[in-house]
């Protein structure tokens, strides 16, 4: 849902990403995972999200590896795109069991990120985010939330890397850091298909990504994008 409200100084629109607390945890743990550390990083060591209707696409990257995540929303969304702050992030990570589904209850806890961004048209970035989670979906229900500032820098366009390598040649198999596709674990989910490793061949015909698809009853959940290990042939 997205409503337009009037603050005491600015004009801004609020966004309600709703999903389920156990998407929320995923999300959390899958952008982490991949996301920079360092802070000489910058931007890289938050995460992207965005989001138009029903529907999410989050990404994380710290230039080795890409993790993209689809989100299926409980309500739909005017069109948002934000850079999530890492610790809005580790925080709903650590929080995501705050409220639990009660045996035989008729009611479950749900998540919400909040974007409460400038509605000035300008593609102005800057706002906040919450991260709420709720015992059932009420804003008179039982709560917990964090606020952070949302991110004002520019997110790189990582899906890109990820639409260049679906449509590079396949390859044979090539080394990669095995740390990465024990990482890429957080993209499952309790329903996906294990997934298989797509190598591929870069555009100097060296070895490319390795790309692995998690499916869930067909529909695409997550992907890993991994930058191939330097070999001796390489240096």
């Amino acid at each position: 849902m997205s409503t337009t409200m009037i603050d005491a100084a600015d004009l801004a629109v609020i966004h309600e990403l709703k999903m389920s607390t156990v998407d929320m945890g995923w999300l959390a743990r899958g952008l982490l995972a991949a996301a920079a550390t360092n802070e000489v990083y910058g931007v890289i060591c938050h995460a992207h999200i965005a989001a138009d209707g029903l529907s999410a696409i989050a990404a994380s990257t710290d230039r080795y590896r890409v993790h993209q995540m689809h989100l299926a929303l409980r309500a739909p969304v005017e069109p948002v795109d934000v850079v999530l702050p890492r610790e809005a992030l580790v925080w709903a990570s650590k929080n995501v069991r705050t409220f639990t589904p009660k045996k035989d209850s008729l009611i479950e806890p749900i998540a919400t990120l909040l974007l409460t961004v400038a509605a000035d048209g300008d593609g102005s970035r800057v706002g906040w985010v919450s991260v709420i989670y709720r015992e059932w979906d009420d804003e008179t229900a039982p709560s917990a939330r964090f606020d952070a500032p949302l991110m004002a820098d520019e997110y790189p366009p990582v899906g890109r890397i990820i639409e260049a390598a679906r449509l590079a040649e396949s390859a044979a198999p090539s080394p990669v850091q095995l740390d990465f596709i024990a990482d890429a674990r957080t993209l499952q989910t309790a329903h996906t298909e294990t997934p298989t490793i797509t190598y591929t061949t870069g555009s100097t015909g060296r070895p490319g990504p390795a790309i692995l698809d998690f499916w869930e009853g067909g529909i695409l959940r997550g992907t890993a994008l991994i930058q191939p290990s330097r070999t001796e042939d390489d240096e």
